[in-house]
């Protein structure tokens, strides 16, 4: 009797063995699902250029670059796989959000103008229709102090604080009152020409031109039909491209995409119509201060370069964030 205890408590070692390698082999699969599952997000926003449906993906390619990384040094761990990998993706994504305020923190110079260039601050902000704290988008309005300020889906009560900004912007470039079109172009220096385009086949614009100035410069807010619609986007940025090559002398395309540079919607924009992508910085979502895509862009005609690098400001009450920089304008 008394060798039962022995046989009976041999098996212990040997059975906490197995459940260890029964985790740890749960650990291995759940990091390789994972890893599938991000390789798939990352193929199947490629694929949206064949299939534009697909191009939904492409705002997340972020996001899923990460989960590649995060479970594949998962796969490589003894042990804790799975949460080690939960972990380091929570703090990658979080980087994503860290990223645009470290690049704003103070102004970043990557060029100089020559004496054949002019500089021009230009910005564009998404206030956010339902957004009522007027006195605090004009407050961001005027800390910015760009030159040339795109103020993109506002409500009426925004739109007649813009009036109280004519000291500061006296040239203002507005959508039509009684229409669906909520842009604006603000800016410090005159306005040779402007025009208005709402209800075709393109997205709601407005431009203005700087004339002799700024070298012909014309200057666009737009704002394109919302995310998750990439059919009707690729087609409005189709026929924005065809528009813009109509217009002679350098441009500068800026406004809330609904897109990321990952997706062949703002792709298509800037290989059609000849401009150069100029801001990467997260943007969306603003309201719990944690941005993860980058939907507001600047775009400009390969002769304008920039001065000083982008940098987003404060949201003031918008689920997005202004973005805004420096540029040379060549003069001839």
């Amino acid at each position: 009797m008394t060798d039962i205890p022995e046989h009976g408590a041999a098996p212990a070692p040997a059975t906490e063995t197995s459940q260890a390698k029964r985790r740890r082999r749960h650990g291995y699969l759940g990091c390789l699902l994972g890893l599938a599952c991000a390789f798939a997000g990352l193929a199947a926003g490629r694929l949206g250029n064949l299939w534009i449906a697909f191009d939904v993906f492409s705002q997340g390619t972020l996001q899923f670059v990460c989960a590649t990384v995060a479970f594949t040094i998962g796969l490589f761990l003894p042990r804790g796989k799975i949460m080690i990998s939960i972990v380091l993706l929570i703090c990658m994504i979080l980087g994503i959000s860290v990223w645009p305020y470290y690049a704003s923190q103070s102004v970043r110079v990557v060029a100089t103008v020559s004496e054949s260039e002019r500089a021009l601050h230009v910005a564009t902000f998404n206030v956010w229709y339902f957004n009522n704290r007027v006195d605090d988008v004009k407050a961001e309005i005027a800390r910015i102090d760009a030159d040339v300020f795109a103020v993109i889906e506002f409500n009426p009560v925004v739109g007649a604080m813009l009036d109280q900004l004519k000291s500061r912007y006296p040239f203002q470039v507005r959508c039509p009152e009684g229409t669906h079109c909520e842009l604006a172009i603000l800016s410090k220096y005159p306005v040779n020409s402007s025009s208005i385009q709402v209800d075709w086949t393109g997205p709601d614009f407005i431009s203005a031109n700087l004339g002799n100035n700024f070298g012909g410069l014309t200057i666009f807010a737009i704002h394109t039909t919302r995310f998750p619609h990439p059919r009707a986007q690729l087609n409005q940025m189709k026929a924005m491209a065809a528009k813009l090559e109509t217009i002679p002398g350098p441009q500068i395309v800026m406004g809330d995409m609904n897109a990321t540079p990952f997706s062949r919607v703002v792709q298509t924009l800037a290989t059609s119509a000849n401009l150069g992508h100029l801001t990467n910085l997260p943007t969306w979502p603003a309201r719990l201060g944690l941005p993860q895509v980058a939907i507001d862009h600047i775009f400009a005609s390969p002769a304008i370069h920039a001065i000083e690098s982008e940098r987003i400001g404060n949201n003031a009450g918008s689920d997005h964030f202004p973005i805004f920089m420096k540029l040379a304008i060549p003069l001839k």
